[in-house]
């Protein structure tokens, strides 16, 4: 995600392009290419080594080399017997007496007038040494000046010269084409503006990022050393700081909200809300709850709206202290919204603040896609005109047709599914609002202030009081039917437990070979083997993401009310789901699972006050997979398997983020880039300090917008 100038170089389309037709056009445009920018965010694969031309006898077997030589045999066509073809090849000579065939297959025909014997060439490609001598297939092909001037005498000079980059394929592109393409593009660079002031880039060691893209396509032709790769060059690297720098840029300006507002109304009968609040609940506030709800109050008494994250475990009573913070801005006269990614959850949510809303005075409604017509337009008119003071749903919150009368506070329950469209979407419900994220997935430090530099943040540390670590245990492989039987004996006669699956359905991917079945059992068939080992004593049921949420929301209530013993269901249990009387779960292809993933859907047990036991069933244990299943059995410390998931799979497996608000990064990579960070942020400040006292950074200031990040809302039947 970086910010271009608005300039032809990154604006132009590419049907303006020299060779790009309706074909060409087509197949660019299908692999996600339009504009000139697009193609120039490409980043080359590897450089070729085009600095030296070597002499034959310094070659070496399946190498590329640079060769100049001249035509001593002219090209022929040839047939071949044994592939059934025509070919072409010559014999050149370097200036040593060494020799080299060249050969093509399905060659223009021009080639034959043109390599004529004694015509100087430049020769580019793999070499491999064959019964007759070095050979050379499909080299790329420069001529030089017959009248061996000075031109031709340059030892690597003309178009092949220096490190070329070699860019992938784009669909049925091949990277030729790509880099024909791209070549008349970077010209255009030449004249566009800058982003960022001279003095300051000189200041901080740094070149501007035009400059920095430029280089990264078109290496200086004086570059000494071995080529280096792509994405270890210093262009490379300057241009995944900026990255970050414009991303940290972004928060700011979103963290800057709106403007103060003076002083809240009404602040007491925020409090007394908040009190009352916690005294219909059935339990005592910890310590951590209480403190939390405290720094809630505060924010929600000062001038500026609140911007803040809610972490904590498993367990830790996150929703509680977040339910009270919506009753502190209902007491005081305004609209709530929580806001859940799922319906199942947000459904949760509403039975959970249904009841002492209403025994303290404030209508809910609940707003979820899956209403129907009527109930979701009874739903808006009831907001709108501001008889319901709080609304429970899913991303039906976000429609532009759910309009609140006086939206004082939105809540955001598994914020990670999220991004930060969604958050600026729901400020813009009313003039100001306040808005609290809760995430009970632990996030690293690192990654709350790249996902959530706009929000200050809170941690709610601990378990509830007599909550306990789920016990964790891990099988081999092979140990399926041992597994289960732990698992019925766990559940018992009248009990209750969880088995999840990673998959509804068996893959082809997933068929391990050696044994020509699924390494990972679908859930259609784990709960085929499942009720055949438990037998007729244990009632089961089965949850997933291509039920309608109609018959997700029976199947939950059937096991809440302990009509059942058993939920077969896929990791869509892994937020929010809260039955107390369950005790176990068991994690078919556990290695197919992230640790925060499997750190939250052992949280699902034991949260009634019992023991809960977690049972781990890997399909295949992979070394890495290994390391993390083992560590999970150890470590019951959220945040301290965040990071360790964050080592291993980067924040896109371990957040979701690949289907949520995670900015689409071209060049910087996580963790990798990690200790960028505090630099990007310190970079990123100096910019927003100087941003309306200094003018030359208006080019990059004026680019700045929240509309042009790339996010993908999560699937959940859309807005609506």
């Amino acid at each position: 995600m970086l910010i271009w100038p608005d300039h032809p170089a990154f604006s132009s389309p590419l049907s303006q392009l020299k060779g790009v037709g309706p074909k060409i056009l087509a197949r660019l445009n299908e692999a996600g290419f339009f504009l000139s920018g697009d193609l120039l965010g490409l980043s080359p694969r590897f450089y070729q080594d085009r600095r030296q031309a070597l002499p034959v006898s310094r070659l070496r077997p399946e190498a590329e080399a640079l060769v100049e030589a001249v035509v001593v045999a002219a090209a022929r066509a040839r047939w071949s017997p044994r592939s059934r073809r025509r070919y072409a090849e010559c014999q050149v000579e370097d200036e040593e007496g060494g020799r080299l065939f060249l050969c093509w297959f399905n060659f223009p025909g021009h080639l034959l007038k043109s390599l004529s014997r004694g015509r100087q060439l430049r020769l580019f490609g793999r070499v491999r040494l064959s019964a007759r001598g070095w050979e050379m297939a499909h080299p790329d092909l420069e001529f030089l000046p017959e009248d061996g001037g000075p031109e031709a005498a340059r030892p690597a000079g003309g178009r092949s010269a220096g490190l070329r980059p070699v860019y992938p394929p784009l669909g049925r592109l091949s990277s030729g084409q790509v880099k024909k393409f791209l070549d008349q593009i970077l010209p255009l660079l030449a004249d566009c503006p800058a982003l960022c002031p001279a003095d300051w880039l000189a200041r901080n060691g740094l070149n501007d990022p035009v400059k920095s893209l430029g280089t990264l396509h078109s290496p200086p032709g004086d570059f000494s050393g071995p080529p280096p790769r792509p994405a270890q060059s210093r262009a490379y690297r300057q241009l995944a700081l900026f990255e970050l720098v414009f991303w940290r840029l972004m928060m700011l300006r979103g963290r800057a909200g709106p403007a103060a507002g003076g002083r809240r109304p009404d602040l007491e009968k925020g409090r007394r809300a908040m009190r009352d609040f916690w005294r219909l609940m059935p339990f005592e506030a910890s310590a951590e709850q209480r403190r939390v709800s405290r720094e809630l109050a505060a924010d929600l008494s000062a001038e500026r709206p609140m911007s803040r994250l809610l972490q904590g475990e498993v367990g830790g009573g996150k929703t509680a202290v977040a339910a009270s913070a919506l009753f502190f801005a209902l007491g005081r006269g305004g609209q709530g919204a929580l806001m859940a990614p799922t319906e199942v959850l947000a459904r949760q949510h509403y039975d959970f603040l249904k009841g002492p809303a209403e025994k303290l005075g404030f209508e809910t409604v609940l707003l979820t896609g899956a209403l129907s017509a009527g109930e979701k337009q009874a739903a808006r008119e009831a907001l709108a005109e501001g008889r319901a003071s709080l609304a429970v749903g899913s991303q039906a919150i976000l429609s532009p047709a759910t309009v609140f009368k006086n939206l004082s506070l939105a809540v955001i329950d598994e914020q990670h599914r999220f991004g930060v469209k969604q958050r600026l979407t729901l400020r813009r419900k009313n003039r100001r609002v306040d808005l609290l994220a809760m995430s009970a997935t632990p996030i690293p430090r690192s990654l709350t202030l790249m996902l959530y530099g706009d929000l200050e943040a809170s941690v709610l540390n601990g378990l509830l009081p007599g909550r306990r670590p789920a016990e964790t245990t891990l099988f081999e492989p092979d140990q399926r039917l041992a597994a289960y039987r732990r698992f019925l004996d766990l559940v018992g006669p009248g009990g209750q437990g969880f088995l999840v699956t990673p998959r509804i359905e068996a893959r082809p991917e997933d068929r391990d070979e050696d044994r020509d079945e699924p390494s990972s059992p679908s859930l259609a068939g784990i709960y085929r083997d499942l009720k055949k080992i438990a037998g007729p004593g244990f009632s089961l049921a089965a949850l997933h993401g291509r039920m309608s949420p109609g018959e997700q929301e029976a199947a939950l209530e059937d096991f809440r009310l302990g009509r059942l013993n058993i939920l077969v269901a896929t990791s869509i249990i892994e937020v929010g789901v809260d039955v107390p009387a369950a005790r176990v779960i068991l994690i078919e292809g556990a290695e197919r699972f992230g640790l925060a993933q499997l750190h939250q859907l052992r949280g699902r047990v034991g949260r009634g006050g019992q023991d809960g036991h977690c049972l781990l069933l890997p399909s295949k244990i992979t070394p890495a997979g290994g390391l993390r299943l083992r560590t999970l059995v150890r470590e019951h410390n959220g945040q301290a398997l965040a990071e360790m998931d964050l080592s291993l799979r980067g924040p896109g497996e371990q957040l979701g983020l690949r289907q949520s608000g995670w900015p689409s990064l071209a060049y910087a990579s996580l963790p990798r880039d990690l200790p960028l960070l505090p630099r990007a942020h310190r970079l990123a400040e100096e910019i927003w300090a100087a941003r309306g006292a200094d003018d030359r950074w208006q080019n990059l200031w004026g680019r700045l917008d929240f509309e042009a990040l790339s996010e993908v809302p999560i699937p959940d039947g859309g807005l609506d």
